[in-house]
């Protein structure tokens, strides 16, 4: 009787020890893997990063669509070549008008300025300033623009914008004959009818690009 109980006890006492051992291997376990894990935490590196933008200024591109119809070709001048005549509205009239686009390069943060300035379309001992639509407009994309201000080739001296003014845009200048329909034209643009003594006339348009 008295060995059994003794067997009992032992039985219980190595119990006891397993389960303290195995208690004690959990901790260390929980300890090890926490000590672990807080140095992957704590571990980190940097990596710097850099750019360099270099520095546009001062490039102007002037680029002449002739426009027919719906159709836009690239040209070399305003040319409105031999006009035709309008038997219904007795006036001459060309069969295109023409765009000219105005693309500035520079992100110096200068703020610029484009001036346009002409020298008279004449010929035959007059001119034809007063019968030329001049219409400036800033562009938001190649079909979406806005009329900033129409003048007659002969008030168009020294029309100016700045970088501010065509921001998120460029500007864009059409130049057409005046063709005498109500809305159409600028102010005092009047049509080229038999009062207009035939023959070539010539002048020229200059962009200028200044800080």
């Amino acid at each position: 009787m008295f060995g059994n109980n003794n067997r009992k006890q032992e039985k219980s006492m190595k119990e006891v020890i397993k389960m303290k051992n195995l208690l004690i291997c959990c901790i260390v376990f929980v300890v090890v893997v926490f000590c672990v894990t807080n140095a992957w935490a704590a571990a980190s590196q940097t990596v710097s990063v850099n750019a360099t933008v270099p520095t546009m200024a001062g490039g102007l591109s002037v680029t002449v669509s002739k426009v027919v119809g719906s159709v836009w070709t690239t040209a070399s001048s305003i040319s409105f070549g031999t006009l035709i005549w309008d038997n219904t509205n007795k006036i001459f009239l060309p069969n295109c008008y023409y765009a000219v686009d105005i693309g500035v390069t520079d992100n110096s943060g200068t703020v610029w300025t484009l001036t346009h300035t002409r020298v008279n379309l004449a010929g035959q001992g007059t001119n034809l300033n007063g019968k030329v639509n001049v219409s400036f407009n800033k562009q938001t994309s190649s079909s979406v623009g806005t009329e900033l201000a129409k003048y007659s080739y002969a008030n168009s001296q020294n029309i100016a914008y700045t970088k501010t003014q065509l921001s998120g845009g460029w500007l864009r200048i059409y130049y057409g004959v005046g063709t005498g329909e109500a809305g159409k034209d600028a102010t005092g643009v009047t049509p080229i009818g038999l009062d207009t003594p035939a023959g070539t006339y010539t002048g020229s348009v200059t962009i200028t690009l200044t800080p």
